[in-house]
C-alpha cells in the first residue's frame, strides 16, 4: 500500500518523519531567495532532506497509517515493512525511485544511495499559496543634458561698475526714505507735531485728549485681615484663647492622638512565564512503564528528560525540552552524534 501521501502530510506538520528500516526524512526552514541566473525571487519554505540513519520506529508514520486505513497499529506496522522491501527491490532491480511529491533516489557510481528531492512543494504552511516571482532588472537609462551655450566674456571693469550700482540701490533706496520722512515732519503744523507718530494718518490732526478733575474721592478703608486660627497639636481637654472683647480662656477636646502604621513596602516581582514548545523526542512508548524506564535511563546520563504526553495512544519521550528553535537545533544535533541518530524535533 503506497505511503507516499502519509509521509508528505505528516512534513506539513513535523520536522522529522521516520520509515522504519529505511530512514527519515528532515525538513529545514529557508528563507526568501534570489535566483539570479533564473531571475526569479522564491518565497520562504521548508526544504526536504533525507536522513539514512534513522531506522527507528518512532511511531508516528504507523499510527497514521493505522488511523487511516483503520487497521490496528501492529497491521500498520507490517504494511509499512512491506512498501519498504518493495521500495529496496526497486532500488536494486533499477537503481532509482521516485516517490511522488517527495523527491527521488538513487545509486551514485560507488553505489551509495542519493535522494534528490522534489523542489516544486513548499512545506512551510505559511507560504502556502506562494509563487516564485520573477525579478526583472531595472533598466537604467543614461540622461545627456543639451550643451549649454558658454557665456560671454564680460571685461572685468565693467562687471566690477556694475557690482558696484547694485551696492547702490539699497542704500539710496533707505536715504529716500529718511529725506521723505523729514520733509513730512517740517510741512506739519506746528501745533500737530506732538502728535503720535503711531497714527496712521500724521496729516490729520488728532482729537485733543481733556482732563476732567475728579469731584468726589472714595473713602479710605483699611481692613485687617485676621489670619486663619490654627489648632495648637497635641490632643486631650486643652484650654485655648479665643480673641475678643474681652479675651477669655474656653475648655477644647482635641481628641485622641492619632496612630499611624507604616505600610511594608511589597517585594513581589513579576516573572516572565517561559514556554518550553521545541522537544528533542527520543521515542515514543505504548506501554507507560517502558516509557519511565527509558526516562530514568535519560536522567541517569544526565539529561532533563521527561514525558512529553500521551499522543494516540503512544507516550512520547523528550531528551529535553527548550523556549527557542536555535537551542532545540543545537541539542538535536548532539545528541544525534553522540546518543541517538534517530532523534527528532518536537514542535508543540
Amino acid at each position: 500500500m503506497p505511503i507516499e501521501k502519509d509521509i508528505h502530510d505528516l512534513l506539513y506538520a513535523h520536522d522529522c518523519v521516520i520509515v522504519p528500516h529505511f530512514g527519515g526524512f528532515l525538513t529545514h526552514y529557508r528563507t526568501a531567495r534570489l535566483d539570479e541566473s533564473r531571475q526569479l525571487v522564491h518565497p520562504p519554505s521548508k526544504d526536504v532532506s533525507f536522513n539514512q540513519q534513522l531506522i527507528r520506529n518512532d511511531g508516528l508514520l504507523a499510527d497514521r497509517v493505522a488511523k487511516r486505513a483503520g487497521v490496528p497499529f501492529d497491521e500498520a506496522v507490517r504494511r509499512i515493512g512491506a512498501e519498504v522491501d518493495s521500495w529496496q527491490s526497486r532500488l536494486g532491480r533499477e537503481g532509482r525511485l521516485e516517490l511522488a511529491r517527495l523527491g527521488t533516489f538513487f545509486t551514485d557510481h560507488e553505489a551509495n544511495l542519493q535522494f534528490e528531492p522534489d523542489r516544486r512543494v513548499n512545506y512551510l504552511r505559511e507560504s502556502y499559496g506562494l509563487r516564485p516571482v520573477a525579478a526583472v532588472p531595472v533598466q537604467r537609462r543614461s540622461m545627456s543634458l543639451p550643451p549649454v551655450a558658454p557665456s560671454a566674456n564680460i571685461p572685468m571693469e565693467e562687471a566690477s561698475k556694475e557690482d558696484r550700482r547694485r551696492m547702490w540701490l539699497p542704500a539710496a533706496a533707505i536715504l529716500s526714505g529718511v529725506v521723505f520722512m523729514a520733509a513730512l515732519w517740517a510741512l506739519m503744523p506746528l501745533t500737530n507735531k506732538e502728535a503720535s507718530w503711531s497714527g496712521l494718518l500724521p496729516l490729520v490732526p488728532a482729537a485733543e485728549g481733556r482732563f476732567t478733575p475728579r469731584t468726589e474721592f472714595p473713602a479710605l478703608i483699611e481692613e485687617e485681615e485676621e489670619g486663619p486660627w490654627t489648632a495648637p497639636d497635641g490632643h486631650g481637654v486643652r484650654e485655648l484663647a479665643i480673641t475678643g472683647e474681652p479675651e477669655r480662656l474656653v475648655a477644647v477636646d482635641l481628641g485622641p492622638a492619632l496612630s499611624v502604621e507604616a505600610v511594608p513596602d511589597s517585594t513581589h516581582v513579576a516573572v516572565a512565564k517561559v514556554v518550553f514548545r521545541y522537544h528533542v523526542v527520543g521515542g515514543c512508548f505504548s506501554v507507560s512503564e517502558n516509557a519511565a524506564r527509558f526516562v530514568d535511563g535519560l536522567k541517569a546520563k544526565g539529561f532533563a528528560a521527561h514525558q512529553i504526553d500521551l499522543h494516540r495512544g503512544l507516550h512520547r519521550v523528550a531528551y529535553g525540552s527548550y523556549p527557542d528553535r536555535v537551542m532545540a537545533l543545537e541539542a538535536l544535533a548532539a545528541i544525534r552524534k553522540s546518543e541517538a541518530p534517530e532523534a527528532w524535533l518536537l514542535v508543540k
